[in-house]
């Protein structure tokens, strides 16, 4: 294992060479995937601020309002962001330090085991394949909604197709458009907010002050808990892709920088989009609301509910354009964020001809890991006929445990990891950037997320739901399945302290001009007006 270890540090050390100025390799291009390192601070910034907004935040909670109650939202949401929070914190220790590597799959490998590692990024996998086909479905029954002529599965075909073409333009242009796409999401969502509080103060012509009127029935009829066990599930899902940091680090230009501004955002994302979503829904939403209930060939948003119970009744074209600009940004970041996964286990050796798999064009396009995941998104088509409604619903509860277990895995990595750190003899303070209140944060987030998994199917106990249980669960089997199928195949064995590597993925040059800006700061300390931009990114 030394001889191992000495073979890691001389390839480390080649890898630093190349980036370091050497023509015989392209800085442009991550070396050990491929991938072009295209995104810029602004794109990760804004990306991690406001591009996990989906369609799940602005028509799916209409669902687990009426079936849950408002309070039971801010509750869930909340509960799930403090999870979120600690999460991002063993993210961001580790994806600074390891950035060019291939992502949560490397991590746990080379800090836990391996057969670990192929269950997390299986239920990953899983994952983004239940919110592909569940993004799909949203975007082709609201475009149906304004042209019933054309079948759902026709609209579905042309997205297919198109969001197809477009992952093959680069991940420059894909954070592009997720930049601007992120803006409009931000800036629709600060527009709504500011309804809210005029309409709940009677700013509204022909309503009068209503307050926290709907907030009477705070668990629409039902027992708190069995509210809260049901809403955890769409709560969990609506986070998912709050980790695509540790994806896509590797193809940051510099992730040193980035990847910690995008972390100190995360507090500010949890409370300006979800606390404040929840809460606004269930100020200006009665969750008996009529709307709620009717439908079956589009979801109904609790925004376009408050515009038409405020008295504006064509409110439903406005809301559709702002749910289809969300869904095209939500099966982008999908189709982005499974590639990558496919790409990253490839590059483990995790999947069936991995060297097929982590293929690249000149342009560091994985072209066969794009092809091959938006096929999955064809899974859609044979829930074309039923209730557009059950069928998100289905997805989101499929996806609800998996979530959890991939942040528990990432954060027992992060915890073995900085145990290992110190063990090797190296400080804390050599970590370009460092957990907060560790090792608390990291623990609080397996035990929660262990919990928030084991607690989404409680409530179709009693009465019991077989189909519902199974949905909510289904994952708990076969993620045993995963790792213990992956450990006799591999017969992988647990990683120890002496063994770990602590070099591979690291980007030396990075780390050394960051040495130098820390210095120069001590020296010159920065003005306000710099805190504010290196807190917010490039892009205030």
């Amino acid at each position: 294992m030394n001889k191992e270890l000495t073979n890691q540090v001389s390839i480390s050390s080649e890898q630093l060479d190349r980036d370091s100025g050497s023509q015989t390799f392209d800085q442009r291009f991550d070396p050990h995937s491929g991938l072009k390192r295209g995104l810029k601070t602004r794109h990760v910034t804004l990306m991690a601020l406001g591009g996990i907004i989906g369609p799940g935040s602005i028509v799916g909670l209409g669902v687990y309002l009426h079936k849950d109650g408002p309070a039971a939202l801010i509750i869930d949401y909340t509960v799930v962001g403090i999870v979120a929070f600690s999460l991002m914190q063993s993210i961001g220790e580790l994806n600074s330090l390891f950035s060019a590597t291939n992502g949560f799959s490397n991590h746990i490998t080379r800090f836990v085991d391996e057969a670990f590692a192929a269950m997390a990024s299986y239920n990953y996998l899983i994952v983004w394949i239940c919110v592909l086909m569940a993004e799909y479905v949203t975007l082709s029954s609201t475009m149906n909604f304004w042209a019933p002529q054309v079948p759902t599965w026709g609209y579905f075909l042309i997205f297919w197709a198109f969001f197809l073409c477009v992952q093959f333009l680069g991940v420059e242009g894909y954070g592009e458009a997720e930049y601007w796409l992120s803006v409009v999401k931000l800036l629709g969502l600060s527009a709504f907010y500011v309804f809210t509080i005029v309409y709940m103060c009677g700013g509204v012509s022909g309503t009068r002050a209503f307050g926290f009127r709907n907030f009477n029935t705070p668990w629409a009829g039902q027992s708190a808990i069995k509210s809260l066990a049901s809403a955890i599930v769409n709560s969990s899902t609506a986070y998912v892709g709050i980790e695509l940091l540790s994806l896509n680090a590797a193809e940051t230009k510099n992730p040193i920088r980035a990847i910690p501004i995008a972390v100190r955002q995360t507090l500010i994302r949890i409370m300006y989009i979800y606390v404040c979503i929840s809460l606004s829904y269930g100020i200006t939403v009665p969750y008996n609301s009529p709307q709620l209930s009717n439908g079956v060939s589009s979801l109904k948003s609790p925004i376009y509910v408050a515009l038409y119970n405020a008295g504006w009744h064509n409110a439903h074209h406005l809301v559709n354009l702002f749910v289809v600009v969300i869904s095209f940004s939500a099966i982008n970041s999908a189709l982005y964020i499974g590639t990558r996964t496919i790409v990253n286990m490839a590059n483990e050796h995790m999947t069936p001809f991995p060297c097929f798999f982590s293929k690249v064009n000149r342009r560091g396009v994985p072209y066969v890991a794009a092809i091959t995941f938006n096929f999955f998104g064809l899974l859609s088509l044979l829930q074309v006929g039923s209730s557009s409604r059950t069928v998100y619903t289905y997805f989101v509860n499929v996806s609800g445990v998996s979530i959890f277990f991939v942040w528990s895995s990432i954060a027992i990595a992060q915890i073995r990891f900085r145990k290992g750190w110190i063990h090797a003899g190296h400080s804390v303070q050599e970590l370009p950037f460092k957990c907060l209140w560790y090792p608390y944060t990291p623990v609080f987030c397996v035990l929660m997320s262990l919990f928030l998994a084991l607690i989404q199917g409680w409530m179709y106990l009693k009465p019991f739901d077989r189909s519902s249980f199974i949905d909510a669960y289904i994952m708990l089997p076969l993620s045993a399945c995963f790792f213990l199928g992956y450990k006799i195949w591999k017969k992988t064995k647990w990683v120890r302290y002496e063994e770990m590597d602590f070099e591979t993925g690291r980007r030396y040059e990075l780390e050394e001009e960051l040495r130098r800006v820390q210095k120069e700061r001590q020296l010159n300390p920065l003005t306000k007006k710099q805190k504010l931009k290196l807190f917010f990114g490039e892009w205030v």
